[in-house]
Protein backbone atom coordinates (compact mmCIF):
# COMPACT_ATOMS: atom_id res chain seq x y z
CA UNK A 1 0.00 0.00 0.00
CA UNK A 2 1.23 3.49 -0.78
CA UNK A 3 0.14 7.06 -0.25
CA UNK A 4 -0.64 9.42 -3.10
CA UNK A 5 2.40 10.85 -4.88
CA UNK A 6 4.37 12.18 -1.86
CA UNK A 7 4.94 15.80 -2.86
CA UNK A 8 5.61 16.71 0.78
CA UNK A 9 8.85 14.78 1.31
CA UNK A 10 11.20 17.77 1.20
CA UNK A 11 9.27 19.34 4.06
CA UNK A 12 8.97 16.01 5.91
CA UNK A 13 12.74 15.55 5.93
CA UNK A 14 13.61 18.94 7.38
CA UNK A 15 14.44 16.75 10.38
CA UNK A 16 15.66 13.31 9.32
CA UNK A 17 14.84 11.79 12.74
CA UNK A 18 11.44 13.02 13.88
CA UNK A 19 10.55 14.04 17.43
CA UNK A 20 7.97 11.23 17.49
CA UNK A 21 10.68 8.58 17.16
CA UNK A 22 11.02 8.21 20.91
CA UNK A 23 11.80 4.48 20.61
CA UNK A 24 15.12 4.92 18.83
CA UNK A 25 17.27 3.89 21.82
CA UNK A 26 15.32 0.83 22.93
CA UNK A 27 14.99 -0.24 19.30
CA UNK A 28 18.76 -0.02 18.97
CA UNK A 29 19.15 -2.36 21.97
CA UNK A 30 16.70 -4.82 20.40
CA UNK A 31 18.57 -4.75 17.10
CA UNK A 32 22.00 -5.24 18.68
CA UNK A 33 20.79 -8.38 20.46
CA UNK A 34 18.91 -9.90 17.55
CA UNK A 35 21.07 -8.92 14.59
CA UNK A 36 24.24 -10.14 16.30
CA UNK A 37 22.54 -13.52 16.78
CA UNK A 38 21.47 -13.64 13.15
CA UNK A 39 24.97 -12.80 11.94
CA UNK A 40 26.65 -15.32 14.26
CA UNK A 41 24.25 -18.14 13.37
CA UNK A 42 23.61 -17.48 9.69
CA UNK A 43 26.54 -15.39 8.41
CA UNK A 44 29.44 -16.50 10.60
CA UNK A 45 31.76 -16.11 7.61
CA UNK A 46 30.83 -12.42 7.33
CA UNK A 47 33.61 -9.89 7.91
CA UNK A 48 32.30 -6.47 6.92
CA UNK A 49 28.80 -5.03 7.14
CA UNK A 50 26.82 -1.93 6.12
CA UNK A 51 23.93 -0.24 7.90
CA UNK A 52 21.99 1.41 5.06
CA UNK A 53 20.13 4.63 5.90
CA UNK A 54 21.75 4.30 9.31
CA UNK A 55 20.61 7.61 10.78
CA UNK A 56 22.90 9.07 13.41
CA UNK A 57 25.18 6.02 13.20
CA UNK A 58 24.10 4.68 16.60
CA UNK A 59 23.62 1.08 15.44
CA UNK A 60 26.85 0.97 13.42
CA UNK A 61 28.82 2.35 16.37
CA UNK A 62 27.16 -0.05 18.80
CA UNK A 63 27.94 -3.05 16.59
CA UNK A 64 31.56 -1.98 16.19
CA UNK A 65 31.80 -1.76 19.98
CA UNK A 66 30.92 -5.46 20.29
CA UNK A 67 33.17 -6.64 17.46
CA UNK A 68 31.29 -6.35 14.17
CA UNK A 69 32.99 -4.32 11.42
CA UNK A 70 30.01 -2.13 10.51
CA UNK A 71 29.92 0.98 8.34
CA UNK A 72 27.08 3.45 8.05
CA UNK A 73 25.33 5.06 5.06
CA UNK A 74 22.68 7.80 5.03
CA UNK A 75 22.11 10.66 2.60
CA UNK A 76 19.57 12.48 4.79
CA UNK A 77 20.99 12.36 8.31
CA UNK A 78 24.14 13.62 9.99
CA UNK A 79 26.52 10.90 11.16
CA UNK A 80 27.01 11.64 14.86
CA UNK A 81 28.14 8.33 16.35
CA UNK A 82 29.97 6.50 13.54
CA UNK A 83 32.01 9.34 12.07
CA UNK A 84 35.07 8.04 10.17
CA UNK A 85 33.22 4.75 9.65
CA UNK A 86 30.82 5.96 7.00
CA UNK A 87 30.51 4.40 3.56
CA UNK A 88 32.42 7.39 2.21
CA UNK A 89 35.34 6.38 4.44
CA UNK A 90 35.87 3.00 2.78
CA UNK A 91 36.56 1.71 -0.73
CA UNK A 92 34.44 -1.40 -0.09
CA UNK A 93 31.62 -1.72 -2.61
CA UNK A 94 30.23 -5.12 -1.65
CA UNK A 95 29.48 -6.09 1.95
CA UNK A 96 28.83 -9.49 3.49
CA UNK A 97 25.51 -8.32 4.94
CA UNK A 98 23.58 -5.06 4.62
CA UNK A 99 21.04 -3.93 7.20
CA UNK A 100 18.20 -1.42 6.68
CA UNK A 101 16.08 -0.67 9.73
CA UNK A 102 12.84 1.30 9.46
CA UNK A 103 13.67 2.11 5.83
CA UNK A 104 11.18 0.28 3.60
CA UNK A 105 8.24 2.43 4.75
CA UNK A 106 10.11 5.55 3.54
CA UNK A 107 10.60 4.42 -0.08
CA UNK A 108 8.69 6.31 -2.83
CA UNK A 109 9.64 3.63 -5.40
CA UNK A 110 10.14 0.48 -3.31
CA UNK A 111 11.18 -2.00 -6.01
CA UNK A 112 13.76 0.33 -7.53
CA UNK A 113 15.17 1.34 -4.18
CA UNK A 114 15.23 -2.18 -2.71
CA UNK A 115 17.13 -3.26 -5.81
CA UNK A 116 19.60 -0.47 -5.07
CA UNK A 117 20.06 -1.65 -1.48
CA UNK A 118 20.70 -5.20 -2.69
CA UNK A 119 23.59 -3.93 -4.82
CA UNK A 120 25.55 -3.67 -1.58
CA UNK A 121 25.07 -7.32 -0.59
CA UNK A 122 23.29 -10.56 -1.46
CA UNK A 123 22.00 -10.65 2.13
CA UNK A 124 19.70 -8.03 3.64
CA UNK A 125 18.41 -7.84 7.21
CA UNK A 126 15.71 -5.19 7.56
CA UNK A 127 12.86 -4.10 9.78
CA UNK A 128 9.40 -2.82 9.00
CA UNK A 129 5.98 -3.39 10.55
CA UNK A 130 3.55 -5.40 8.43
CA UNK A 131 0.07 -4.11 7.65
CA UNK A 132 -2.55 -5.22 10.23
CA UNK A 133 -5.03 -7.85 9.05
CA UNK A 134 -8.15 -5.91 10.07
CA UNK A 135 -9.26 -2.71 8.34
CA UNK A 136 -10.24 -1.09 11.63
CA UNK A 137 -6.71 -1.69 12.93
CA UNK A 138 -5.22 -0.04 9.84
CA UNK A 139 -7.28 3.11 10.39
CA UNK A 140 -5.70 3.58 13.82
CA UNK A 141 -2.30 2.13 12.97
CA UNK A 142 0.43 4.23 14.63
CA UNK A 143 2.89 3.22 11.90
CA UNK A 144 1.15 5.48 9.38
CA UNK A 145 2.62 8.36 11.37
CA UNK A 146 0.72 11.00 9.43
CA UNK A 147 2.10 13.77 11.66
CA UNK A 148 5.59 13.26 10.22
CA UNK A 149 4.72 12.53 6.57
CA UNK A 150 7.74 10.22 6.20
CA UNK A 151 5.99 6.83 6.06
CA UNK A 152 4.60 6.40 2.56
CA UNK A 153 4.86 2.65 1.74
CA UNK A 154 3.39 -0.25 3.73
CA UNK A 155 3.77 -4.00 3.29
CA UNK A 156 1.98 -7.21 4.09
CA UNK A 157 3.97 -10.37 4.73
CA UNK A 158 2.76 -11.65 1.34
CA UNK A 159 4.04 -8.57 -0.47
CA UNK A 160 7.45 -8.92 1.21
CA UNK A 161 7.53 -12.54 0.06
CA UNK A 162 6.68 -11.51 -3.51
CA UNK A 163 9.46 -8.89 -3.49
CA UNK A 164 11.91 -11.53 -2.25
CA UNK A 165 10.95 -13.83 -5.12
CA UNK A 166 11.36 -11.00 -7.62
CA UNK A 167 14.98 -10.60 -6.55
CA UNK A 168 15.58 -14.38 -6.32
CA UNK A 169 15.91 -14.30 -2.54
CA UNK A 170 14.67 -16.56 0.20
CA UNK A 171 12.56 -14.80 2.83
CA UNK A 172 12.68 -15.29 6.59
CA UNK A 173 10.83 -13.35 9.25
CA UNK A 174 11.00 -12.75 13.00
CA UNK A 175 8.26 -10.31 14.02
CA UNK A 176 9.15 -6.98 12.44
CA UNK A 177 12.62 -8.25 11.45
CA UNK A 178 12.94 -9.67 7.94
CA UNK A 179 15.73 -11.30 5.92
CA UNK A 180 16.30 -11.49 2.17
CA UNK A 181 19.09 -13.94 1.41
CA UNK A 182 20.47 -16.42 -1.10
CA UNK A 183 21.20 -18.85 1.75
CA UNK A 184 18.97 -21.61 3.08
CA UNK A 185 19.02 -21.63 6.87
CA UNK A 186 19.11 -24.85 8.86
CA UNK A 187 16.52 -25.62 11.56
CA UNK A 188 19.15 -24.91 14.24
CA UNK A 189 19.99 -21.55 12.67
CA UNK A 190 16.32 -20.61 12.51
CA UNK A 191 15.67 -21.67 16.10
CA UNK A 192 18.64 -19.76 17.50
CA UNK A 193 18.43 -16.63 15.33
CA UNK A 194 14.72 -16.27 14.56
CA UNK A 195 12.83 -18.07 17.30
CA UNK A 196 12.72 -16.67 20.82
CA UNK A 197 13.91 -19.75 22.66
CA UNK A 198 13.92 -19.35 26.43
CA UNK A 199 17.29 -20.85 27.23
CA UNK A 200 16.79 -20.33 30.97
CA UNK A 201 13.85 -22.73 30.93
CA UNK A 202 15.44 -25.30 28.63
CA UNK A 203 16.12 -28.72 30.18
CA UNK A 204 19.21 -28.36 32.42
CA UNK A 205 20.41 -25.57 30.15
CA UNK A 206 21.26 -28.05 27.38
CA UNK A 207 19.92 -25.82 24.62
CA UNK A 208 21.88 -22.89 25.96
CA UNK A 209 25.10 -24.89 25.91
CA UNK A 210 24.31 -26.43 22.52
CA UNK A 211 23.64 -23.12 20.79
CA UNK A 212 26.46 -21.28 22.51
CA UNK A 213 28.87 -23.95 21.27
CA UNK A 214 27.37 -24.00 17.78
CA UNK A 215 26.98 -20.31 17.04
CA UNK A 216 28.50 -17.93 19.59
CA UNK A 217 31.57 -16.25 18.13
CA UNK A 218 34.20 -14.60 20.32
CA UNK A 219 34.71 -11.10 18.97
CA UNK A 220 37.08 -8.29 19.89
CA UNK A 221 35.62 -4.82 20.25
CA UNK A 222 36.72 -2.23 17.69
CA UNK A 223 36.73 0.55 20.30
CA UNK A 224 40.49 0.70 20.85
CA UNK A 225 41.32 0.27 17.17
CA UNK A 226 38.78 2.91 16.18
CA UNK A 227 40.04 5.32 18.82
CA UNK A 228 43.61 5.01 17.58
CA UNK A 229 42.51 5.36 13.95
CA UNK A 230 40.51 8.52 14.64
CA UNK A 231 43.31 9.98 16.76
CA UNK A 232 45.80 9.39 13.94
CA UNK A 233 43.49 11.09 11.44
CA UNK A 234 42.95 14.10 13.71
CA UNK A 235 46.70 14.49 14.28
CA UNK A 236 47.64 14.20 10.63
Amino acid sequence: MQTDEPFWLEEAYNNAITSLDIGILIRNSFLIKNVSRIIDACYSEGKVFLDYAGGYGLFARSMRDIGYDFYRQDVYCENLFADYFDIKDTDIKKFDVVTAFEVFEHLPKPLEEIEGILQYSDHLIFSTEVVPDKVEDIENWVYISQETGQHIAFYSEKSLQIIAEKFNKKYYRKGNLHIYTTKTFTEDQIEYALNDIDVKKSFFGLKKKKYKKMFKISRESYQTRDYLKIKKILNS
